[in-house]
């Protein structure tokens, strides 16, 4: 598996709601109607705040619910790095580069934009202790160190 992160900031005259809206209505239509067929899975995990500034474990550290600075993380999920470029070069042939430039244009900060490949390393959700920590006789982690 194959994972993109885009992190994407909206233009200061929008409202996180509106940004979300335009997003769902626009962009994301324009990125499913022309690539949707490569993509394994699209997510868009929206934003408001988040939890940092300190650890979490100690009272008083910082740790508190702050304003975040991206309105999305979006999520490619595609079969290889082949689909990524086959996705960049669709975005890129004149008739639909002109789309995707004038859309992000009118809502996305271009300027804060983070673009992120991920190695994904899928376990899925039952969990197997051999070659982990808690690989031990007893079943109590033994760390190495």
């Amino acid at each position: 598996m194959y994972k993109v992160l885009h992190f994407i900031k909206r233009k200061p005259h929008l409202t996180h709601a509106q940004f979300k809206d335009h997003f769902e209505r626009s962009h994301a239509a324009m990125a499913l109607k022309f690539c949707g067929h490569l993509f394994s899975d699209y997510r868009r995990n929206y934003v408001d705040t988040a939890w940092f500034g300190g650890d979490s474990r100690v009272a008083g550290s910082g740790y508190a619910q702050q304003d975040w600075t991206w309105d999305l993380i979006s999520e490619w999920i595609l079969p290889s790095e082949d689909a990524l470029q086959e996705i960049y070069q669709i975005m890129q042939e004149p008739d639909k580069d002109h789309l995707f430039r004038a859309d992000e244009d009118r809502f996305i900060d271009r300027t804060a934009t983070v673009t992120v490949i991920c190695d994904v390393h899928d376990v899925g959700t039952a969990f197997d202790p051999k070659g982990t920590v808690f690989d031990t006789p007893s079943g109590e982690p033994h760390w190495d160190d």
